[in-house]
């Protein structure tokens, strides 16, 4: 009896387990060949909390997995050597899997061995050693002054210490090298946000979707930028590519409710406003879409 009734006690707390978190999945692929990239280092990176951290890597096939997650928006980061990295947004959804598809550009370095260095000074700047950063990525310069990968590490590193203008400088010269790099072009689109001079964010945001940025993050910031200024059928659009891109992405669903209630569809309006709150009721947006919908549903 005392065993059977432990037994039950066990599965009901596996159960509840289960069903709190969730999970992401994907693969790295050469965005020429298709060919599976193994051994790619994968950060995960909890965006409510840089304490949680997780670091795998791809297996032979190019794949990987991590479960047991918070709910929540992760930012995943991609690196490999002889590769441009790359960054994505994703949402993981409760006791659901986020999938995801990673695709690297190949890039060769004019200085391999600077280029194997380059992830040591990664982790450094992963590990939240920016000022160890700047000197690392500033010796890997010196070294090799054409690579755009160690000037968007290096500006990434100067944002994080709030040192807006150098961070802008080494983002700039990143792009000038690499006019395709999307990193550093988001990057700057943000700051010019953060400054809220939202037609220059505008300007870049636009850049970095037409050269192949999938981060929803990066379509989301287009969009709210757009909206600040009153363009919001074109915000619109940008959302819904968004969605197409991550269906999971719950504050897509919140903005389009807000731009439907502007253009007078009250009915779609409620739609997008009842997806957001049943997918992400804790979110801090909630509270106010739930009085919108009350608002609404007034005579």
């Amino acid at each position: 009896m005392i065993f059977i009734g432990l037994s039950i006690v066990l599965t009901f707390y596996l159960a509840a387990f289960a069903i709190t978190t969730g999970s992401v999945e994907g693969f790295v692929k050469d965005a020429q060949t298709g060919e599976p990239i193994a051994k790619a280092k994968i950060i995960i990176v909890y965006t409510k909390s840089t304490n949680i951290k997780f670091e795998l890597h791809s297996d032979k096939k190019g794949h990987f997995y991590r479960g047991g997650l918070i709910p929540g928006i992760y930012k995943i980061t991609v690196e490999k050597e002889g590769y441009i990295p790359m960054q994505r947004t994703i949402r993981v959804p409760l006791a659901d899997t986020a999938k995801v598809d990673i695709k690297l550009v190949s890039f060769e370095s004019s200085a391999p061995k600077s280029a194997k260095l380059s992830s040591k000074a990664s982790d450094i700047l992963n590990d939240g050693k920016y000022e160890e950063a700047i000197e690392k990525f500033t010796e890997l310069i010196s070294e090799d002054p054409s690579n755009p990968i160690f000037y968007f590490y290096r500006g990434a590193s100067f944002d994080k210490i709030g040192d807006t203008d150098k961070a802008l400088e080494d983002f700039q010269k990143s792009v000038e090298l690499k006019p395709d790099f999307t990193l550093p072009i988001d990057s700057i689109g943000k700051i010019y946000a953060k400054k809220k001079d939202f037609e220059k964010a505008i300007e870049f945001y636009k850049k970095a979707v037409e050269s192949g940025d999938q981060d929803a993050t990066t379509y989301y910031n287009y969009a709210v930028c757009l909206m600040n200024l009153g363009k919001n059928t074109q915000a619109k659009e940008v959302l819904e590519k968004l969605i197409s891109l991550d269906e999971n992405y719950s504050d897509a669903y919140y903005r389009l409710g807000i731009i439907y209630i502007g253009l007078g569809e009250t009915a779609k309006a409620k739609e997008f406003l009842q997806k957001f709150i049943h997918m992400d009721s804790e979110n801090q947006n909630a509270k106010i879409a739930q009085e919108i919908l009350e608002s609404l549903n007034l005579p």
